[in-house]
């Protein structure tokens, strides 16, 4: 049962990972950088 659980974990966190990752790919270049900008992207972080 355990293994079971571990497994549907990883798996939404994945789907989670994915999702966000599709949406974020749905931000104009413009947004994305302003965004970048307000939440202080770390150094060699280049989100878009």
């Amino acid at each position: 049962m355990l293994s079971r659980t571990a497994d549907r974990l990883f798996w939404m966190s994945r789907y989670t990972e994915r999702a966000e990752k599709t949406a974020a790919g749905g931000l104009s270049l413009k947004h994305c950088r302003r965004a970048q900008r307000v939440r202080g992207a770390l150094p060699g972080e280049d989100a878009c």
